[in-house]
């Protein structure tokens, strides 16, 4: 017998707005439905992947530890402190994300999470952190901005993004 779990219903959320994204932008222009097809398409085939597995393992019969921490991957010598730790520390790196997003846009947020990233929780070296970043920041401008024009939502402080693009060259890779 199936036991349902919550991973199950979290994938198959992740399932439906994957979808939803890939067949309702199947309509629009091919400039503006790439994006979600790039990202969509993908998640979508994965998570229908991972929902099989999950509804598989689910009817397999299994003795589990009791110690089960679900899709938190931690050594089993851990406190439920740390894990909790752990836990709260991504939640609020990812939380951070969203709102330098929120604040300064994409176009800032990206290469700067990923610097503070690599440099405050990853403690890697200046030179390794800043090559990255840059390395994120070419390609992300490259890619979505330049090649693909991508319309970015307006950040609630606009002047730091105008300021940065304004001092990158254009590049016409379609002439």
């Amino acid at each position: 017998m199936m036991k349902l779990r919550a991973r199950m219903l979290f994938t198959l959320a992740i399932v439906v707005f994957s979808t939803y994204a890939v067949l309702s932008a199947r309509d629009w222009p091919l400039a503006t439905k790439l994006f979600p097809w790039i990202v969509g398409i993908p998640v979508m085939i994965l998570s229908m992947t991972q929902l099989a597995l999950e509804i598989y393992q689910s009817r397999a019969i299994a003795v589990r530890p009791k110690e089960d921490t679900g899709d938190l991957q931690v050594d089993w010598n851990m406190g439920s402190k740390i894990v909790a730790a752990k836990a709260g520390n991504f939640f609020a790196w990812l939380l951070g994300f969203f709102l330098c997003i929120w604040l300064l846009g994409f176009f800032i947020a990206v290469p700067l999470y990923t610097f503070l990233y690599l440099k405050v929780q990853a403690r890697e070296r200046w030179l390794m952190s800043i090559g990255l970043t840059l390395a994120t920041f070419i390609f992300f401008d490259l890619l979505f901005d330049q090649i693909l024009h991508l319309p970015w939502p307006r950040p609630m402080i606009e002047w730091p993004e105008q300021f940065i693009r304004s001092s990158i060259p254009q590049i016409d890779f379609w002439n």
